[in-house]
């Protein structure tokens, strides 16, 4: 059993953001320099404030381990000249190991002889080798931006001012931005700011703990989020629940106190997205909704690091409030005065991206390709007009402050302008889904927008050459991808991605935007798509079935695909199912390559295949029938329940690869064409057997 490591960067105020990154990095950088450097460890986490950044690592051990290895050096050749002193390699390779070239010793393995050295190392005590790797790891955490400070050169993300490194009781001398370790930390800045000594790495989080800094993120999280939870109750209402603002209040305090105010109740004529947006964005305040009528309140909580004047705290926050306030009724009184349509003009001076045009030019496109997707069930006129206005309050004052309220203020605007309420939804709405956990568009209309917009985005990207590669997809193209398969599968409306895209694609053509050839463009999309699908369904299926689907399928509809995956996996579950796979595969393997072409039946020779022959002939206008009409399970059920018994009798007793030519291309018609009809649904022969 080793003892506990700590090892606490105490520091000036650091950004929540900080904060996060390091405290994210910092165990890897731990975990690799203690693997590096022999020691053994058990768990460890990363604990902080903003006034403090610790790595706690339980059972460090108490010595590095021992060594006792061959190592491979360079070829003899490269060790040794021709006269058999060692050359500067040699000599590298000796000193790098810390032998004496009389040590040495050659191996022969396959490629010829090499130097070796056996390595035979005691394993130092601890106290000696963590010194070294705790500095490196100092100077390793990441930060946005580090600074200097002083007249040293060392950067780090604020300015370091204490430094407590100890493995169990026992202090770990080392040095970092000229400030020596010892065991020393501090306390909460206005609470407990006297020096406090820890004896042990075990006793730090106590000694912290009593001087109010709750180190422990999580143990900081739960106590802030309960007391939220009390004080909203307190004021008669209930939390709005917003992981973001914990996330951000997690970093800004070391203890967290919750203090409530309050704002004019005059201001609840505003919509409430902008109330929150307000108190969220600029303030770091936590919304209150009425428990009953979920209304939300003229109360706000907010997190602070100290709570000794809460009147006062509340009352500085409720001011700078209300200036905040104010400032948003304003922009929305002043954008009211402008119209929806005539704020659509002033897209054409925003610049949607330099080769693709403006933003007005793209509501063109977006309008023509919505209006070319809908079905004759759904009002052209409302679909026009709902792409002509889904980017207009992009232009507005309260968007150009709140930008995560576009679409929300276009539809209150619309609604107040009195056009329809499926047009003011569909401004709204288009932008769904923007995560993974969003509804999509529950209305034609919205959908139709929402898709036609995506496509439009990803045709001109890929146009001009804007693919993601790697974690780099600045305009979300990934994203927006998965939000069509997710629109297509789960709201009102299926989309044919092949004609969608064509129709996307001549929407840039007749603005004669210089894109690269559309067949080369709908190509990479064609194949960006797949890549999406694949990943998409491979979290609901094995890898082989999402593969041998989207093989047969044409790149078309999504819910047709989606319909193929579904009566795949359900024949998959069938105790026929292997028996048939493997004659499904045999059969392509050995037929693959024939020209499909009608079966001779004066060839027929044996009973098994004229049987085969027979059943599949019947059977096969019923197949052709229901694969054309998307009923793929019906049609593998057929196959199943049908075609097996024959199709193992025939491998059981007929020979294919007969001499005689007309003979052996008979047989081989007859078992292409029922490869081929099976594989319109799926690729069978790249399906894994089982077993």
């Amino acid at each position: 059993m080793g003892r506990t490591l700590l090892l606490e960067i105490g520091t000036e105020e650091l950004p929540a953001s900080f904060v996060a990154r390091a405290l994210e990095a910092m165990p890897e950088l731990c975990a690799k320099g203690l693997a590096g450097a022999r020691i053994a460890h058990g768990p460890m986490r990363a604990l902080g404030t903003p006034r403090r950044l610790a790595l706690h690592v339980a059972d460090v051990a108490d010595a590095q381990a021992d060594v006792d290895e061959l190592v491979m050096g360079p070829p003899k050749s490269v060790a040794f000249d021709a006269a058999g002193a060692l050359t500067k390699a040699g000599e590298a390779f000796a000193k790098k190991l810390g032998k004496a070239p009389e040590r040495r010793r050659d191996r022969r393995p396959p490629k010829g002889p090499y130097v070796a050295v056996r390595r035979d190392e005691k394993g130092r005590p601890s106290a000696e080798v963590l010194p070294d790797v705790l500095a490196r790891l100092c100077a390793q955490v990441p930060f946005q931006k580090s600074m200097r400070w002083g007249a040293g050169e060392v950067a780090f993300g604020r300015p370091v001012q204490w430094i407590v490194a100890l493995h169990g009781e026992t202090l770990i001398p080392l040095e970092f931005a000229g400030v020596a370790s010892g065991r020393e930390t501090l306390g909460h800045r206005f609470l407990a700011p006297a020096p406090l000594r820890v004896e042990s790495a075990d006793a730090w989080l106590d000694v912290l703990r009593a001087a109010h800094v709750l180190a422990d993120p999580d143990e900081r999280r739960a106590r802030m989020h309960e007391a939220l939870l009390e004080r909203a109750r307190a004021t008669g209402g209930e939390l709005i629940e917003d992981t973001f603002l914990l996330d951000e209040c997690l970093s800004l305090v070391e203890e967290p106190h919750v203090v409530a105010g309050r704002f004019e109740e005059a201001y609840l004529t505003l919509p409430e997205e902008v109330i929150v947006a307000v108190m969220r964005g600029h303030q770091r305040y936590f919304a209150v909704r009425d428990a009953q009528t979920k209304a939300l309140l003229p109360r706000y909580l907010t997190v602070a690091n100290t709570a000794n004047d809460p009147v006062r705290i509340a009352r500085g926050n409720d001011r700078v409030l209300r200036a905040r306030l104010a400032d948003a009724r304003f922009f929305v009184d002043d954008d009211r005065k402008t119209a929806l349509s005539e704020r659509a003009l002033r897209l054409a001076g925003v610049v949607f991206q330099n080769k693709l045009g403006t933003v007005a030019e793209k509501v063109q496109r977006v309008g023509a390709l919505a209006e070319s997707l809908a079905p004759a069930s759904v009002p052209r006129a409302s679909v026009a007009l709902a792409a002509q206005l889904a980017k207009s309050d992009l232009v507005s004052l309260i968007v150009g402050e709140f930008p995560e309220l576009q679409g929300l203020m276009g539809r209150y605007y619309a609604l107040a302008e009195g056009v329809d309420p499926v047009v003011a939804d569909a401004i709204r709405d288009h932008y769904l889904p923007k995560g993974a956990g969003d509804e999509v568009p529950g209305e034609h209309v919205a959908a139709l927008v929402a898709v036609a917009d995506r496509l439009d985005t990803l045709v001109g990207c890929f146009g001009i050459g804007l693919v993601p590669s790697g974690s780099a997809d600045p305009f979300a193209l990934r994203r927006a991808a998965l939000g069509v398969v997710r629109i297509a599968l789960e709201g009102p409306m299926d989309v044919d991605l092949r004609a969608a895209l064509a129709h996307a694609a001549a929407g840039y053509a007749r603005q004669e935007k210089r894109l690269a050839p559309a067949a080369e463009t709908l190509a990479k999309l064609d194949a960006f798509f797949r890549a999406r699908l694949e990943a998409f369904y491979g979290e609901r299926h094995a890898p082989d079935l999402v593969a041998a689907v989207l093989a047969a399928w044409d790149g078309g509809s999504v819910r047709d695909l989606d319909a193929r995956m579904r009566a795949v996996a359900e024949v998959r579950l069938l105790p026929q199912f292997g028996a048939l796979s493997v004659a499904f595969k045999r059969a392509w393997n050995i037929a693959k390559d024939v020209v499909d072409a009608p079966v001779d039946a004066a060839l027929l020779e044996e009973p098994a295949e004229r049987a085969l022959a027979e059943r599949f002939a019947g059977l096969r206008p019923t197949l052709d029938a229901a694969i054309e009409a998307g009923h793929y399970a019906q049609a593998l059920g057929l196959v199943a329940s049908e075609l097996r018994g024959p199709i193992d009798s025939f491998f059981e007793t007929v020979f294919v690869m007969v001499e005689r030519e007309e003979l052996k291309q008979n047989r081989l018609r007859l078992l292409g064409g029922i490869a081929r009809t099976v594989n319109r649904v799926a690729h069978f022969h790249l399906l894994v057997t089982p077993g």
